[in-house]
């Protein structure tokens, strides 16, 4: 009985207490302090929900202040989601902002091209459901197929809203658009 109480009274922690993993550019803006975030806009990928939420990729590149020859590439995911509804005024809504490093760009290009896009216009049919899930440091992605309708999420993993993320079942098809911002940017690396 005691190792159950003890095992109890540790469980909250356990969560806590896991090594929280940042991406190259938020590990660049912290050691920086002070940095620069040009965005590229013409290149952006924004989806929005039917309840407006958005979550939107931007290539970016950042510039630490204290040393303007200091320079990294990134991907921001800006995620605006509702945190609480209301019935007779405008729910509330918070805006997160995640990176992507250009080193987990290449694992994410495949993950879209060999698993997503095939699968945007074959859905697995019913009774049958697929799930596919790829993790960045900082952002998850999972797309499902239920009984051939198809839904895909995106939520920041280090957020003070656990519960909450981006999901859409109607803007699936422009899943694509992710694919061009990251070869955009892994380009823009190469050169």
């Amino acid at each position: 009985m005691k190792r159950f109480t003890l095992l109890l009274s540790i469980l909250p922690f356990l969560g806590i207490s896991q090594q929280i993993s940042y991406s190259e550019p938020s590990q660049f803006i912290e050691k920086a302090g002070s940095v620069q975030i040009n965005l590229v806009e013409s290149e952006k990928t924004i989806f929005k929900s039917g309840l407006g939420e958005t979550v939107s990729f931007y290539p970016a590149e950042l510039i630490d202040l204290n040393q303007s020859q200091n320079k990294i590439n990134g991907i921001e995911v800006e995620s605006t989601f509702i945190t609480k509804e209301y019935q007779n005024k405008k729910d509330q809504s918070t805006k997160e902002t995640a990176w992507i490093g250009v080193n987990e760009i290449p694992e994410l290009i495949s993950w879209l091209e060999n698993y997503i896009i095939p699968n945007l216009s074959n859905p697995a049919g019913t009774k049958k459901s697929v799930k596919y899930i790829h993790s960045t440091k900082e952002v998850l992605f999972k797309f499902d197929v239920y009984n051939g309708t198809q839904t895909f999420t995106i939520a920041v993993k280090n957020t003070n809203y656990r519960d909450k993320y981006f999901w859409t079942e109607s803007r699936t098809k422009d899943i694509p658009n992710i694919l061009k911002t990251l070869k955009y940017m892994q380009t823009r690396t190469l050169n």
